[in-house]
């Protein structure tokens, strides 16, 4: 069952037809859509999947990759070293050293066998520099420490270790007769370099590592502090197989794509709704406000009302006058929302006379614009003087 409220303005009449049964908000309508758009989701991706035939399947080999520099000095015969060997991290006097023994530790290690092309070699660099400056070099001679060596292996892992001996009176007397010749003052060092190439293949798959480890030895000094440039190798990773996807039956795929985008569209729908009706309403938020705060003054009316038959007709500006034209005519204010959402009356009839107050969203919103722009042009004018 339903009912009427006739409302007779001047301008047209207005037929509000109320329910019991209230009706359907945004909220609901976005519960109502996500429903049918989940079980279409579903089936699109049902039917996707039937579609589709995979072949081949995900394999992870993980490897790990270690390596390390070090080295040994040998001391010529002295009357204050009582071993002929000092280990690494120690500052050395020049004039008693005899050979330095760098050593070079690379390794990898796999989960599986793999095939490993590898290759490696190691030089050195001697380098003579602006003593200000180490940038601007001023001579440089390079070494073929080792010859480089290239291995094939079919396995899980494989293992290089390698010494060489540095003659350091070799090096350091070609920096000395340098510096005599040229009747320069220098810096010198000996630059010693492993450089290491591996490729490695597990069925499709490649792993290509290019590695360095390096030590840098001073030349031309009382003392040297040997110094290793590359940092160790410790690192790790995994070689993997893409899953290969070919389509089987192009309709149902195809029908398929077609239900998603359906889906996706009523679930875009949905959250759009839902968004603008989380979104502030400025007719809302007055009415609504108006309504709870007076609630023991207003009643919504069952009348028929035509505003021709009334001779005095008084439009307050503000709400609050309504109030007060109610308690003191002790007479209650009617409520008519004409236009849902849009447009509503609050009126009061008391014998010839009617009180009749308007609200638009229109007109809220005009308002609400206005005030802001003129808080902006308050700030800005402050900004102005404080410049």
């Amino acid at each position: 069952m339903s009912k009427e409220v006739m409302y007779y303005s001047t301008d047209k009449l207005y037929k509000i037809r109320k329910r019991k049964r209230k009706r359907l908000n945004l909220k609901r309508w976005f519960c109502f859509l996500l429903i049918p758009a989940g079980i279409l989701l579903l089936i699109s991706l049902l039917m996707i999947k039937n579609s589709i035939q995979l072949s081949g399947k995900v394999i992870n080999v993980g490897y790990s990759e270690n390596g390390k520099s070090d080295y040994k000095v040998y001391l010529k015969e002295n009357d204050y070293y009582d071993s002929k060997v000092l280990d690494s991290g120690m500052q050395y006097v020049a004039n008693i050293i005899n050979s330095i023994n760098s050593k070079f530790n690379y390794e990898i290690h796999a989960d599986e066998n793999m095939d490993f092309n590898y290759k490696y070699k190691i030089t050195g660099e001697l380098i003579i520099s602006d003593p200000v400056d180490s940038s601007k070099i001023l001579h440089t001679k390079n070494y073929n420490l080792l010859d480089e060596k290239e291995e094939f292996i079919s396995s899980n892992n494989f293992v290089i270790n390698e010494d060489i001996d540095i003659d350091y009176d070799h090096y350091n007397s070609y920096v000395n007769s340098y510096k005599v010749d040229y009747g320069l003052a220098v810096d010198s060092k000996l630059i010693v370099t492993m450089d290491i190439k591996v490729n490695g293949k597990y069925k499709d798959n490649n792993l290509d590592r290019n590695q360095k480890l390096q030590i840098s030895i001073p030349l031309s000094e009382q003392t040297i502090n040997i110094k290793k440039l590359s940092d160790d190798i410790n690192e790790s990773g995994n070689l993997s197989t893409p899953i290969s996807a070919n389509v089987k039956n192009k309709l149902l795929f195809t029908l398929g794509i077609v239900i998603l985008l359906i889906a996706l569209s009523i679930i875009g729908l949905a959250v759009y709704l839902f968004l603008q009706n989380r979104k502030k309403n400025i007719y809302n938020i007055t009415v609504n406000k108006i309504l709870r705060d007076y609630d023991r003054i207003i009643v919504n009316g069952n009348v028929e009302l035509n505003e021709n038959n009334i001779p005095n007709k008084i439009y307050p500006e503000t709400f609050q006058e309504m109030v007060d034209a109610s308690q003191t005519l002790n007479s209650p204010i009617l409520y008519y929302e004409v236009i849902k959402g849009e447009k509503c009356f609050f009126v009061i009839i008391k014998d010839d006379t009617m009180y009749k107050y308007r609200i638009t969203r229109a007109y809220l919103e005009k308002k609400e614009s206005e005030s802001l722009y003129e808080e902006d042009m308050k700030k800005k004018k402050h900004r102005k003087k404080a410049l």
